[in-house]
């Protein structure tokens, strides 16, 4: 198109002279001046993003999706024009065109752009979720070109990599952006291309590699190990990368809890991780259809190991919401109830309470029916988990029973005879004399004082098999998962505490009779107490418990109040009370199997990890006052007065309550509960006789030395209450409270995990009698114990193997078998990677189906036929619309030069339309037709045309801002003129009327210089002339100004 089809703008300023108006727009200089950025934008005053405008038609065509300006543009043969340029967003051609979503362009620009701009489009495609788009980038020989040069450098380049001019991170790669959008199609493009995520190394790693980037950028590192994981932890490269999606969600999960623990500055990231994971675990299980997928799915897979190897791994991991999963829940119900007592789970609670207390009975007939008869129906009964629960649950009641009785010694008599005159005492005629006798020896002489009963021995047997079950779990579970579980621990050092207290007391069982036999003392005086002959009787003790018989006779006493602080019994005693407490305890840990009560057992568990968090502040608190008033009180602590007591003397401590360190945590524990009253922190003085007589009014009034130390000691005293109880109490209270209410939040996943926890411990092979009947030899652990020696010298047994491999069988899967064999139906054996692939496939269709609702969602309910007009008062004016081209349908004329013909119809048309447009509102016209747009066939000359026309356009829209501009300073220039034009007017009147005021001033001087002096009147007179003269001068003067201000 020539120049003359351009309107003649001309500007009527003092710059429109011939020499402006004959610029050439097409050189040069014209270029480099109609791209000359503004003084206000940031972006345009970067080298790097001043276009040209042959760029910016090409950019402008690429977005537009024009795909014969874009090939003109790439087919200039001066070489002008930069293929790889970018706006100001760094936007290249491909970028944009991705954008317009026009596949002819993108392919054009493929075949043209170097391989940065081609990488980081195809990351923006990524990013719009482009799949077609995608597709067509990493097939394209190109790409596929500069990718295998990429490769060679790896991964530790990019790491490196100082050009930050990408939207992306360097570290980003296009796998780890698909995976970050979740984008399973495109995941599944660069997998099949041998694409993968390197998983980065161990937080803790000190390899070189680590240790430089370390050094290098700490930051970047970091980000760098996060986009990695968020890409790891994507659903969609799980379901498709790891061939046990389950597994590596267990894995990646205990990985990123390490590092939401380390890295506390992304540890909000991590834990939203770790809850995505979670969730794709759980969609997982939630797509099983049967059984045999959820049996697949919780078991390890290998087909002929641990049946719930998978869900211990869970419980291990704490794996909470996937454990807590319905379908896994009902597998686990099937599995505890069993073939045998699954009746139960369809009865009432009443019913089932009712069933239990006549099945207690029961149970001993029925352990020792399974020790003889264990592959018979009944043995089926014992070896059902909920069966094997109950008879637990009793066998752990009978021995808290045990424990009471032996506490309160129920076997004794209450009855006490401490000499031989109570023998004879009227209050105790009910008794025998044997029983009289034995009350007296047991409160004299210790050996006669029975320290193994029956109840003990019993306790002793009861031990025995719960040290049996413990020795079976640690070597089943080995001693490193043992050792994990706090439960177990607790278990184990219950029982270390009952084998050490009865080691103490067989040990003081041994010393007395010991003591006894050397003096032979229990069976004389028996024999002196059935002859009554007491003299002799007192006459034998004492000569037992004389000082010269010591050290053997120190067995022989029976009061605990001539025992050593660490006599045996004592410390038996002592381990005894504390393994009770615990044991009774423990049984908090039945609770879970009840969902009433199990809730309250874990709210319990919590709150005493926050009293264990509490006790660090707490103990701080306590030993910074505690150090403080002992400083305080030391030296009065230490002395000691005289005080008279019910006219008896006695020796007390001036500062009692703070006499020690000791003390002094003693009084500060205890007041908390008020055990310590005001009156102990006064300092007791001695009066004159060195006597404390107690407060007197005089001492009252009387100033003392210890003033100063009760006041501050009053005051530390009152701020240790006001920290202690006002505050950290409260907070302890509120934490509880916090505990409380999270486990009330989610309140059923904690439930039935706690639940399942409490049913595995049932569900293993083994341990079916309860204790004390798992203590009696069976058959079946005999012949258990000679295959295992058999085993162990590697003697090949192959029935053994295929035991061990049938017993850990679940009974659902020998159930089904029956079914299958009743109804003469087809079992195909599937494996485990086949039941993956299924739930993975599931899990794609239903990404496939949310996109599809959410497309759905999202599209606005326009009809296809309706056109409306869309005001945009923001938008830059449009571009002149491209000249209509001819469809395939349109018959060519050979009258090129006719005006009817449809090309020079179209162009005539394409340039009033352009005028048209320029000269409107900015309007533009949304159509909601998705019908494709009609074939046109594109000829060169009209793409060339319409290219020259588009960068005559932009330079006339640059030349009308230059002229704006232009208008804006002549404009700004008159203004300064005008105003120098007044201010120099305004100087030259100042001027002129000083110059006045001069000759005035001067006629003035002259006048009163040569006037003879006068007398008074006549002076008077003068001078009133005079100044009428003067005044008449002024007015003269003043009017002058005037005039000439006018």
């Amino acid at each position: 198109m020539s120049n003359r089809f351009l309107p003649c703008v001309v500007y009527n300023s003092p710059y429109n002279s011939p020499s402006h108006r004959a610029v050439d727009y097409g050189s040069a200089e014209h270029k480099r001046a109609s791209t000359m950025p503004s003084q206000g934008s940031l972006f345009t005053n970067f080298e790097e993003v001043q276009l040209t405008d042959e760029e910016r038609v090409y950019l402008n065509a690429a977005s537009m999706g024009d795909v014969g300006i874009v090939r003109q543009s790439l087919e200039e043969p001066d070489g002008a024009l930069n293929v790889n340029c970018v706006d100001y967003m760094g936007r290249n051609a491909l970028h944009l065109a991705i954008d317009s979503e026009k596949i002819g362009v993108i392919e054009i620009l493929i075949d043209n752009l170097n391989f940065n701009c081609i990488e980081e489009a195809l990351l923006h495609a990524i990013s719009k979720g482009a799949t077609k788009i995608v597709k067509l980038i990493i097939e394209h020989p190109n790409f596929m070109a500069g990718e295998d040069r990429f490769k060679s450098f790896g991964v530790t380049e990019a790491f490196f990599r100082t050009e930050e001019k990408s939207q992306f991170p360097p570290d980003i790669t296009p796998l780890i952006l698909a995976a970050h959008y979740n984008n399973h199609e495109i995941v599944q493009m660069f997998l099949s291309r041998n694409h993968k995520i390197e998983k980065p190394h161990c937080i803790s790693c000190a390899c070189t590699d680590c240790a430089t980037k370390q050094n290098y950028d700490a930051l970047k590192r970091s980000r760098s190990r996060l986009n990695a994981y968020r890409a790891l932890a994507s659903p969609a490269y799980m379901a498709l990368s790891s061939p046990d999606p389950i597994m590596t969600t267990f894995e990646l999960r205990q990985e990123m809890m390490k590092l939401a623990e380390v890295e506390k500055e992304f540890k909000s990231e991590y834990l939203a991780l770790l809850e995505q994971c979670m969730n794709f675990a759980c969609e997982l299980i939630d797509l099983c259809r049967g059984t045999q997928e959820v049996e697949a799915v919780v078991s390890e897979g290998t087909g002929c190991g641990e049946p719930l190897a998978r869900l211990k791994m869970a419980i291990r991991y704490q794996e909470k919401k996937f454990v807590a999963h319905p379908n896994c829940q009902q597998h686990m119900t099937t599995l505890w109830y069993g073939s045998e007592m699954s009746f139960l789970q369809s009865l009432s609670l009443w019913k089932q309470l009712a069933f239990i207390l006549l099945f207690l009975p029961c149970i001993p007939f029925l352990c020792v029916a399974y020790i003889i008869f264990p592959n018979t129906k009944v043995g089926e009964v014992m070896r059902c988990p909920v069966t094997k629960f109950i008879t637990h649950a009793t066998s752990h009641i009978c021995f808290l029973i045990l424990l009471a009785a032996a506490t309160f010694r129920l076997t004794e008599s209450g009855v006490t005879i401490t000499t031989t005159f109570d023998i004879h005492n009227p209050t105790f005629e009910s008794l025998t004399k044997d029983e009289k006798i034995q009350s007296l020896l047991k409160e004299t002489l210790r050996p006669a004082n029975t320290l193994l009963t029956h109840v003990q021995l019993c306790i002793v047997f009861w031990i025995l098999g719960l040290l049996w079950i413990e020795c079976k779990q640690l070597y089943s579970i080995g001693l490193r998962a043992y050792i994990t579980v706090y439960q177990k621990l607790i278990d184990f050092s219950v029982l270390s505490m009952y084998l050490a207290s009865y080691v103490l007391r067989f040990f003081t069982e041994y010393k007395i009779s010991q003591a006894d036999r050397c003096f032979n003392g229990t069976h004389v005086a028996r024999e002196l107490l059935w002859q009554e002959n007491y003299t002799y009787f007192n006459w034998k003790l004492d000569e037992i418990k004389s000082t010269r018989n010591a050290p053997m006779n120190y067995f022989m006493e029976a009061s605990r109040f001539h025992w050593k602080p660490n006599d045996p019994e004592i410390v038996s005693d002592v381990l005894f009370a504390i393994a009770n407490v615990i044991s009774f305890a423990r049984t908090t840990y039945l609770m879970p199997a009840f969902e009433v009560l199990g809730p309250l057992q874990i709210s319990l568990g919590r709150m005493i990890g926050d009293i264990t968090r509490f006790m660090v502040l707490f103990t701080l608190v306590l030993f910074a006052f505690m150090v403080g008033l002992h400083n305080l009180y030391w030296y009065y602590g230490a002395q000691r007065i005289k005080m008279v007591l019910n006219e008896k003397t006695i020796y007390v401590h001036a500062a009692e309550a703070f006499q020690g360190l000791r003390q002094t945590f003693y009084s500060l524990f205890w007041s908390m509960f008020g055990q310590v009253s005001i009156s102990d922190i006064i300092v007791r003085h001695p009066g004159p006789t060195g006597v404390y007589g107690g407060p007197t009014p005089e001492s009252v009034n009387m100033e003392r030395s210890t003033d100063i130390v009760e006041q501050v000691g009053m005051y530390l005293f009152a701020l240790y209450h006001v920290v202690i109880i006002i505050v950290l109490i409260n907070m302890l209270i509120a934490m509880m409270s916090h505990s409380f209410e999270d486990i009330q939040t989610d309140c059923d996943v904690e439930w039935k995990f706690a639940r399942t926890k409490l049913w595995l411990n049932y569900m293993d092979e083994g341990s079916t009698l309860p204790v004390p009947f798992n203590m009696i030899p069976t058959p079946k652990s005999l012949c258990y114990a000679w295959r295992f020696c058999k085993d162990l010298l590697a003697i090949s047994d192959v029935s053994w193997l295929e035991y061990q491999k049938n017993k850990k069988q679940t009974f659902i899967k020998k159930r089904r078998e029956r079914v299958c064999k009743t109804l003469d139906l087809k079992v195909e054996d599937t494996s485990y990677s086949d039941i993956m692939q299924r739930l993975v496939k599931r899990y794609l269709f239903k990404m496939e189906r949310a996109k599809d609702e959410k497309e759905i969602d999202g599209v606005p309910n326009l009809r296809n036929e309706d056109v409306e007009i869309v005001e945009t008062n923001d938008t830059p004016p449009p571009v002149p619309d491209a000249p209509s081209r001819i469809p395939y349908a349109t018959p060519i004329h050979e009258e090129d030069e006719d005006d009817t013909h449809p090309i020079n119809k179209n162009l005539r048309s394409g340039v009033g339309s352009k005028r048209k447009l320029c000269g409107r509102s900015n309007m533009r016209r949304v159509s909601s037709s998705v019908a494709p747009p009609p074939t046109t066939l594109v000829i060169p000359q009209l793409d060339a045309i319409q290219r020259s026309q588009k960068l005559l356009d932009v330079r006339l829209q640059h030349l009308q801002a230059n002229s704006k501009e232009n208008n804006r300073i002549i404009d700004d220039i008159e203004f300064l003129r005008r105003v120098m034009t007044e201010n120099q007017k305004a100087l030259f009147n100042i001027i002129h009327a000083l110059g006045n005021m001069q000759g005035e001033i001067v006629d003035l001087v002259k006048c009163l210089s040569s006037t003879p002096v006068p007398d008074k009147n006549h002076s008077h007179m003068n001078s009133s002339n005079s100044v009428s003269k003067s005044s008449g001068k002024k007015r003269t003067s003043h009017q002058d100004d005037e005039e000439s201000e006018v």
